[in-house]
């Protein structure tokens, strides 16, 4: 017991330094290591990581269901258009993002299509099919001479001819392209310029048979109509017009001598419809400066009113300005328009 109670003495008398260690020694904290802080960094970026990818997971997922409402919108856009489009299921391979950017770009420099919603909101404007000739509005409800006309440029529906026609000439099918208003050509006036000869607002079978031109008189026709041989320049354009399996004969003939010439209907027999136009020499040899005779280039053949029969049109030439158009049916036998009209290119 008296060891005891002199150790405690002992232990109570250390000095103030050896007390003041021990403390220090019990209050120094576990110090960090480089594995600690590399282990938190880790943690950190993994997720970091995670959050990212969610986001854009639930982005992509937003955006799939953006594209896919204006693809069905567009579709439904297309339907209204082209009827005779019967499905809207994607082809073998293809996209939602190419149909995308198929029906929303405007188009390479060979197509020049436009944007399909614009293109249908356009073609709505106008109620009935819109023909032109050279660019010019055709009218195309009755069979008759008529004159073109052009474009007002005041006109605020103006635009509804701004879109894709179907181009047609020299008895062909020639592309598709838009058509854009022209500059001012007269005062308030504009035509549509970037489209073929003939171009017409709706897609379907205008020429839906064979065409053929020769430079010669078909025998049939040369048997019944004797006085042709006095033609030194004879061409012949031969179809099935009215789609009753037998051809008709649109003659171009010239006499380079008298400088008379004109423009005939003859039937399948061979048997002549109808003179449809002629030019003769007093009416044009005082003003031009080299011979003047009706040609192929006056005649197109072609459906304008979507009604399988191929119409005749004819281009009569006058002193300045635009042509007239001859328009004409023939059907079952029958011809409707105007026949036997003088051309002139007096003023």
């Amino acid at each position: 017991m008296g060891d005891t109670i002199k150790d405690n003495a002992e232990k109570n008398n250390k000095p103030d330094e050896e007390v003041k260690q021990e403390k220090s020694m019990k209050t120094i904290p576990t110090p960090i290591t480089l594995g600690n802080s590399l282990l938190a960094i880790l943690v950190v970026l993994i997720l970091g990581t995670g959050s990212l990818v969610y986001y854009m997971i639930k982005k992509e997922q937003g955006d799939y269901e953006k594209y896919n409402s204006l693809v069905q919108n567009l579709v439904q856009d297309e339907q209204i258009t082209a009827p005779e489009t019967n499905t809207n299921e994607l082809a073998e391979g293809e996209t939602i993002k190419d149909i995308i950017d198929s029906a929303t770009n405007t188009g390479s420099a060979s197509t020049n299509t436009i944007d399909a919603v614009d293109a249908t909101s356009r073609k709505v404007l106008n109620e009935n099919l819109t023909v032109l000739y050279n660019g010019l509005i055709l009218d195309t409800t009755s069979m008759k001479q008529t004159e073109l006309k052009y474009i007002d440029n005041s006109d605020k529906y103006k635009d509804k001819y701004v879109i894709t026609y179907y181009n047609y000439e020299s008895f062909g099918f020639k592309d598709s392209k838009l058509g854009n208003l022209s500059s001012q050509l007269y005062d308030g006036l504009v035509k549509i310029e970037n489209v073929g000869k003939i171009a017409i607002s709706e897609s379907y079978e205008a020429i839906p048979r064979e065409i053929k031109v020769v430079n010669a008189i078909p025998t049939i026709v040369s048997d019944k109509n004797p006085k042709i041989g006095d033609y030194d320049s004879n061409k012949a354009i031969i179809t099935d017009l009215d789609g009753n399996g037998t051809e008709e004969y649109i003659l171009i003939l010239a006499n380079k001598t008298s400088g008379y010439s004109k423009i005939t209907l003859v039937d399948s027999s061979g048997t002549k419809v109808a003179d449809l136009a002629y030019i003769e020499k007093s009416q044009w040899e005082s003003v031009a400066t080299e011979e003047y005779h009706l040609s192929l280039s006056n005649v197109e053949v072609i459906d304008v009113d979507n009604d399988g029969i191929m119409e005749i049109l004819i281009e009569l030439p006058r002193y300045e300005g635009d042509p007239s158009i001859s328009l004409l049916k023939y059907k079952n036998g029958e011809l409707q328009g105007d026949t036997n009209i003088q051309c002139s290119l007096l003023p």
